[in-house]
């Protein structure tokens, strides 16, 4: 594909990218994120068609139909547009139909990809990693969360443009070959859901006043269980919030029957503060 090797094209490429944080800000039910993919188009827009007004408005046109992908590999399929769109200005037998053709062909992987990896598995680790400082009330808590997330997803957005630009579809192709994605999308799962097992004990709390025996021989029902298995009721509790949600129960009542519990637990003097 021809590019256009200028200052004022490396100088669109960063407004392309700044704005992609904000692609999400006028996402809408019918069209989704295409206003936002439209405006995080328009400097590199600008710089390719200049003058053609009319290149320039069937290209904004093409960018505001229904699109929606997760934020952090926006740029990937952006510097891909971006491109593209470059290939039909200077070529006339290109067909602009494919430019919208590849969108729609990468938006469903990449977010497959980008939730899994991104959404649920490195903020959750973040999250993790943070949390302890967080609940002890130390302003470092959220900066490290802020900084340990952003740091990585920023670097993905800004290589994710470069590559995307640079070489077009041919490194999504490559990656897809590979099978690179779906072994590292795998692993980061594992990695998450080992980080989250890891935090029961720490933020999952039950409690029990519950006593085993008499007078001074009397043992505590807790560390009796935990003598067995460490963490046991708080283990217990995360199971059972696991079995309702695989039986498709509603947030809204798992919270409702948490509570419930926990209120009537306490007054019955079978769980405690």
């Amino acid at each position: 594909m021809m590019k256009v090797s200028n200052n004022e094209m490396r100088k669109a490429l960063w407004s392309t990218f700044w704005r992609s944080f904000a692609a999400n800000a006028p996402w809408e039910l019918t069209r989704q994120e295409a206003t936002g993919y439209a405006f995080s188009m328009v400097p590199s827009l600008r710089v390719i068609y200049k003058d053609d007004k009319n290149g320039k408005a069937q290209a904004l046109q093409r960018h505001m139909q229904f699109f929606n992908i997760t934020n952090v590999l926006l740029p990937l399929v952006l510097g891909t547009s971006i491109a593209m769109e470059e290939e039909n200005k200077a070529n006339p037998d290109f067909d602009p139909a494919i430019i919208n053709n590849v969108k729609v062909s990468l938006m469903g992987p990449l977010s497959a990809i980008g939730d899994s990896m991104f959404l649920t598995t490195w903020r959750v680790i973040c999250m993790g990693i943070s949390l302890a400082l967080c609940q002890a009330g130390n302003i470092l808590g959220p900066i490290l969360f802020m900084a340990s997330y952003n740091v990585v997803t920023i670097a993905v957005r800004w290589f994710g443009l470069k590559i995307g630009y640079e070489q077009g579809t041919k490194f999504i192709q490559r990656v897809s070959d590979s099978n690179i994605i779906q072994n590292i999308s795998n692993k980061a799962s594992i990695l998450g859901m080992m980080v989250v097992g890891a935090m029961i004990p720490s933020y999952v709390v039950v409690n029990s006043p519950i006593k085993i025996g008499t007078g001074k021989s009397a043992v505590s029902l807790v560390s009796t269980l935990n003598q067995i298995v460490p963490s046991m009721l708080p283990l217990a509790a995360t199971l059972i919030v696991l079995w309702m949600i695989r039986k498709k129960w509603k947030v809204s009542w798992i919270l409702v029957t948490i509570v419930a519990f926990s209120i009537i637990g306490t007054w019955l003097h079978i769980l405690s503060a």
